[in-house]
């Protein structure tokens, strides 16, 4: 009888130690401080190494930065008690001659800081820019500084506008105008007709309401001048309004696992990964939206709305296609406040 008392109060310990096992990370430096940068000289990056001090995997959930001027890489896989991973920060000085301070959000499963926020800084020294450097997007006359409209974050019933600078670098003025424009946003042109050598303005408002999605949104429109067309995407990231949601009464996503290895496949093979979602909060959670970040991954979720204790499996199906090292994102946008999105990725090789 005392041998069995003893058996179960040692499995009763080694189990509470099992489950006290937590992950935790360690950064070397959490600024790095470029200094004085050319523009000329193109993107610089910066690494920032970790740790894993903790007793169990550690996984980051989620790398953002503040702006697209900064590009994170980062060790996918999750990182062993004991050893260390990076963050590579990669920073476009292009068209940015100022002095700058950028953010990147760091999201982890770690006890102690689960987000930690790391900066970079540096000043930009301005190149003398060409017609071609300026406006590298081309439409028959019509040069674009970019070929896309970033309109930010907008809460859900917000109405935003942006611009776009446009020059026609012809001979004789253009006219631009568009198609396939939807109804939650609008655009115009100042002036409608465009001198030679001239600049001019592409406005873009956009009414999230109308809209009526969450998340990541990329509408592409045509922009055409004469007889030449291209594509103007517009992209957006509309936030529902959750400040009425008390930490009692928040739903909280968990996974059980962030990322699906393939390891080595071969292009056309198709590989599927499954993630258990749970909902470990007081009220439902409502996945909004799942955004693949390549149309060669196709999800497919058990349940959209997930009862507090409930779970929904989720699935991940990948067509290879071009070979080499790959990393496929996919976001969760939630009702979660706590975690808005959330990433899961599909990694491997592809021969």
């Amino acid at each position: 009888m005392r041998s069995k008392v003893f058996i179960f109060g040692l499995f009763c310990f080694l189990s509470s130690n099992l489950f006290a096992q937590k992950a935790e990370i360690s950064f070397k430096k959490e600024t790095h401080d470029f200094g004085d940068i050319k523009e000329a000289n193109g993107p610089v990056s910066c690494v920032f190494a970790y740790t894993n001090t903790g007793k169990a995997p550690l996984i980051l959930q989620n790398v953002e930065p503040s702006c697209g001027c900064t590009t994170p890489e980062w060790t996918r896989e999750p990182i062993m008690p004991g050893k260390s991973g990076s963050i590579k920060a990669t920073y476009d000085p292009a068209g940015r001659a100022y002095p700058f301070d950028k953010t990147i959000t760091v999201t982890s499963n770690a006890e102690k800081n689960s987000r930690i926020v790391l900066h970079i800084k540096g000043k930009v020294e301005a190149k003398v820019p060409t017609i071609e450097d300026t406006y590298p997007n081309v439409v028959g006359d019509l040069r674009m500084r970019a070929n896309a409209i970033e309109m930010g974050r907008i809460a859900a019933t917000g109405i935003r506008t942006e611009s776009l600078e446009v020059i026609n670098t012809g001979k004789t003025p253009v006219i631009t105008s568009f198609e396939n424009v939807p109804a939650h946003i609008q655009l115009s042109v100042n002036p409608v007709s465009i001198p030679a050598g001239k600049t001019g303005t592409i406005t873009c408002i956009y009414n999230a309401a109308r809209k009526n999605e969450f998340g990541p949104c990329t509408d592409v429109v045509v922009i055409k001048n004469r007889s030449n067309k291209s594509e103007l995407k517009i992209k957006a990231t509309i936030d529902e309004d959750l400040s009425k949601i008390t930490a009692e009464q928040a739903p909280v996503i968990q996974i059980n696992n962030y990322s699906h290895n393939f390891n080595t496949i071969n292009k056309g093979d198709k590989v599927t990964g499954l993630f258990e979602v749970s909902n470990t909060g007081k009220s439902d959670l409502i996945i909004r939206k799942i955004t693949n970040d390549c149309p060669c991954v196709q999800s497919k979720i058990s349940a959209t709305t997930i009862k507090p204790g409930a779970k929904a499996t989720l699935e991940l199906q990948l067509t290879a296609g071009e070979s080499g090292d790959k990393y496929y994102n996919t976001t969760l946008t939630t009702n979660s406040p706590q975690n808005r999105q959330i990433s899961l990725f599909m990694m491997g090789t592809v021969k």
